[in-house]
């Protein structure tokens, strides 16, 4: 069995989300601070865009619509949806009431419409079921996912009358004294009833020194009771607006899927030193040790033994590996394979079952077939290789000749001896022998030896002479 290390599954629809809730997903954020090219959203968290963290949150509640309000300025942000949702643009960037705002009269429904930010990739979809929940049972108008921080600063803080009741949002710029030591705060999630949202909405004005519309005005517009919601990991609203806080969203996330794998039969023997992506499958009983990432769309399978210092990103591996400090990008283990210390698996590279891969060796773009041994210091590029060989340590397969790859054969039970070099394009047929110290030019016929070095010459005497002294044979 194998572990997806992403929480969360496809649900049937709840009794809270049959009414069809509309997800509005914020992503058109300038992202100033990050001081980067790339749009905010599309930074990743644990190798999956922010973006496509809030998409995936959304997704459990089974909307009837994803709305998501984009800045069509920004690169790469429709490319990274893949055609999920429906963008909205906004334009101009004025403000979190005015980016709900550019949402179209035909998708303003009077059901529940669900408000979130593309730069909170640790929220769950499971918060936000309980939040849809939570608003129906209340008949609020708006209900607010809050939560109860350590720091405070830089969130609107939640404004309570003496009897706990719900009084309003203050943004911290406008925080008294007193009301800057409040702990719970906005998460800038919100659950609003369409029917009353959207006439708020139209008031919204933006007379603050910013110029801009705020999206908390509205909870003030609004007509109806305000409801409040706390979260109970104050992680799951932390918003993402600089590099810092993208590297404590990292932290959580990975530290999130590696429990999730610990959970399901993966031992992970120094989770603050293992690195795992949200999208890697992994299989019961296997082990990751230290200082090991893997990453991308990697498949583990079981009873696999990964690290110290492993590094697989886009690979299969299969059953019984063990992949001792080596690299591997695109590759493909059958079951049983070996990959020794600081080897290197290169895009193309498949290895069937039983190989056994020593230290410092490379592959790419080969077929391996099962059974077959390379040994250390080795260079098996763009071959095909037999079931049951043995490739000598310091082979080289010399693929290329300055203008084009060519591609190696090696046969069947093959014996590749130490130090052959095989230059392509060349065949080394079943059961052949090439002996050591070779370059081999020419097709090797099955259950041939081939030979090509000079003749070993034995001069005596040759380092006294070179000397110019008579030396004892033996003596220094």
């Amino acid at each position: 069995m194998r572990v997806n290390a992403s929480a969360g599954s496809k649900r049937a629809r709840s009794p809270e989300t049959r009414g069809g809730v509309t997800v509005v997903v914020l992503a058109a954020g300038k992202g100033v601070r990050m001081n980067s090219k790339i749009p905010k959203v599309l930074h990743p968290v644990a190798g999956r865009p922010m973006l496509l963290w809030s998409m995936a949150a959304a997704r459990a509640l089974d909307p009837e619509r994803t709305l998501v309000v984009t800045n069509p300025a920004q690169d790469g942000v429709q490319a990274a949806l893949d055609g999920e949702g429906q963008t909205v643009p906004q334009r101009d960037q004025l403000g979190t009431g005015h980016a709900l705002a550019q949402v179209s009269a035909e998708h303003r429904t009077t059901g529940p419409v669900i408000v979130i930010y593309a730069d909170t990739p640790l929220l769950r979809g499971e918060t936000l079921l309980q939040l849809v929940k939570e608003h129906g049972k209340s008949g609020a108008a708006v209900t607010l996912l809050t939560a109860r921080v350590d720091d405070p600063r830089g969130y609107g803080r939640i404004v309570r009358a003496r009897n706990g009741v719900f009084r309003s949002i203050v943004e911290e710029k406008d925080a008294t004294d007193g009301e800057r030591e409040i702990l719970e705060v906005n998460s800038g999630v919100y659950c609003f009833t369409g029917r009353e949202l959207w006439p708020a909405l139209l008031k919204l004005e933006n007379k603050n020194r910013a110029g801009e519309y705020y999206l908390t005005d509205v909870v003030k517009l609004i007509k109806g009771k305000v409801n409040t919601m706390a979260v109970s990991d104050p992680m799951e609203i932390l918003g993402i607006n600089d590099r810092r806080q993208l590297a404590q969203a990292e932290a959580a996330m990975r530290r999130r899927i590696l429990e999730r794998l610990m959970h399901d039969g993966v031992t992970i023997t120094d989770p603050s030193t293992t690195f795992v992506d949200a999208d890697v499958q992994v299989g019961r009983d296997t082990v990751i040790h230290p200082f090991s990432v893997v990453t991308g769309e990697t498949t583990v399978g079981e009873d696999c033994v990964i690290g110290p210092f492993a590094q697989v990103r886009d690979s299969i591996i299969g059953d019984g590996c063990r992949i001792e400090r080596a690299h591997l990008e695109k590759a493909t283990l059958a079951s049983n394979v070996l990959i020794g210390p600081f080897s290197r698996l290169r895009p193309g590279s498949m290895l069937d079952e039983g190989v056994r891969v020593g230290t410092h060796a490379e592959i790419k773009n080969s077929h391996i077939g099962a059974g077959t041994a390379i040994a250390h210091f080795s260079a098996v590029l763009d071959s095909d290789v037999g079931a049951n060989a043995n490739i000598g340590a310091g082979t080289v397969t010399a693929n290329y000749d300055g203008q084009a790859k060519h591609r190696t054969e090696i046969g069947d039970r093959a014996q590749v001896g130490s130090d052959t070099i095989l230059v392509a394009p060349v065949t080394v047929g079943h059961d052949a022998y090439t002996a050591a110290g070779s370059v081999i030019t020419q097709d090797v016929p099955a259950g041939s030896l081939a030979i090509e070095r000079s003749d070993q010459k034995i001069v005596e005497g040759w380092t006294a002479r070179k000397r110019g002294r008579k030396t004892e044979v033996g003596k220094p």
